[in-house]
């Protein structure tokens, strides 16, 4: 699923989760794998530092595991 505008940076990802898992996000829909992150059960944060992650494609969610997993997005 892409997330927010074409051309975006990405600052920070909380996932709340019921089971762990993880997620891949790419630059765009088929483009080059950005970030790979496994997360625990619970409330999780990951914060990008300085000016966060260029996607220049759009923030595209290629993989997603995990039972119950709500991933929020702050993007730039």
């Amino acid at each position: 699923a892409l997330i927010g505008p074409s051309r975006s940076r990405l600052q920070t990802v909380n996932v709340f989760a019921t089971t762990a898992g993880s997620f891949t996000l790419t630059n765009g829909n088929g483009g080059a794998t950005m970030l790979v992150q496994k997360f625990p059960v619970g409330m999780n944060q990951i914060y990008i530092p300085e000016n966060g992650m260029l996607f220049t494609s759009g923030v595209y969610v290629s993989a997603l595991t995990g039972a119950g997993t709500e991933l929020t997005f702050l993007l730039a």
